[in-house]
């Protein structure tokens, strides 16, 4: 009966996820109105750690994720210094860096580099040295054959760097070892544009007086000047070109007192003559030298005697007898000076 009793009555609780057993919520007792009331929340306590949103891990941009953890999840927290490096670049050393006086030192044979520029005609090294050039007065060094830059730039026979240094101011009266300027150089070796270069206006500077007692007219050690140089080498260009500027020709050299006529006689250069008897205004046709000689004695027993049959002066009535020992075959005294004097240049000049 016992067994029947307790088969009526179903004791079998229905779990229902809606019912609480009290154990963690409290009292299921609840009074009317109290289920509208609001329920405080209940205190952290102290042993509960509070996660901040910075440390809770973010869901990764990417649409694909490993399930761990994102590359970006990993490196949120690593700082970066983003500070530029500060790099110090120290200038380079004074003594280091060459002062522009070091191409105007002078080697072993006394050359700079403006020298060496001028007698290899390097246009572009001229002027450079030329605008760097702290001190106008190292352009006109001289080597130690007396030699300026001015001068070899004649003697190579290149007119542009001479011009290029006649416009810079350099001298054109500075003697080498002969006592020749840059014109005696010119005169010798027949480099008629030089001679137009060196003599040449130059507008940027005071006009220059080309007269008798100016550089045109200077003598080397040996008493010559210009036109005597150009007339002994047979240079009627450098001549032309001199008379042209206004050297005296009837400038006496110091040896035998010749002139230009008188070494063109003696030499029987016919087209010299006749250039300076026909064509050159001033000539005087009846000077003397030291010997008392005239151009057409010293021309009559060479080719140039021709020249002078056209007319006779009248300065050569002497008789015959008085200018034998002139016209003799064998060389006078200053003749012979003359020539050992001339020997003796181009030695120097052979051993330079």
């Amino acid at each position: 009966m016992s067994g029947s009793k307790r088969s009526d009555f179903d004791t079998k609780i229905t779990e229902d996820e809606n019912i609480d057993s009290g154990f963690l919520s409290g009292p299921l007792d609840v009074y009317p109105g109290d289920e509208e009331s609001d329920h405080e929340p209940e205190p952290a306590s102290e042993d509960k750690k509070v996660l901040s949103a910075s440390s809770v891990p973010q869901p990764c941009d990417s649409e694909y994720d490993s399930g761990i953890l994102c590359i970006s999840e990993c490196l949120s927290g690593v700082q970066l210094d983003t500070q530029t490096p500060q790099i110090s670049v120290q200038p380079p050393e004074q003594k280091n860096i060459p002062p522009i006086v070091i191409f105007f030192q002078q080697d072993a044979d006394g050359d700079t580099q403006l020298h060496i520029a001028s007698v290899h005609g390097c246009e572009k090294s001229v002027g450079t040295l030329i605008r760097v050039c702290p001190n106008k007065a190292l352009l006109d060094v001289a080597n130690d054959d007396g030699h300026t830059p001015l001068h070899l730039a004649v003697m190579s026979g290149n007119a542009v760097v001479t011009r290029m240094l006649v416009r810079a101011g350099l001298s054109l009266g500075a003697r080498d070892r002969l006592g020749e300027t840059p014109l005696h150089k010119a005169s010798s070796k027949g480099h008629v544009e030089c001679l137009q270069a060196l003599l040449a206006p130059v507008p940027e500077h005071a006009p220059r007086k080309l007269a008798s007692a100016s550089v045109l007219d200077q003598k080397n050690y040996n008493g010559q000047a210009c036109v005597h140089v150009a007339a002994s080498a047979g240079h009627l260009e450098a001549l032309q070109a001199l008379v042209y500027y206004g050297a005296n020709i009837n400038l006496t050299e110091n040896l035998a007192g010749w002139t230009a006529l008188h070494i063109a006689a003696r030499r029987g250069d016919t087209r010299l003559v006749q250039y300076l008897r026909e064509r050159c205004p001033g000539v005087t046709a009846s000077a003397r030298d030291y010997a008392g000689r005239t151009a057409r004695r010293l021309a009559r027993r060479t080719p140039a005697a021709r020249a002078f049959a056209s007319a006779a002066d009248d300065s050569d009535t002497d008789s015959d007898s008085d200018d034998d020992m002139y016209d003799s075959d064998s060389e006078s005294v200053f003749e012979a000076l003359s020539r050992l004097r001339g020997e003796s240049n181009s030695t120097l000049t052979g051993c330079c």
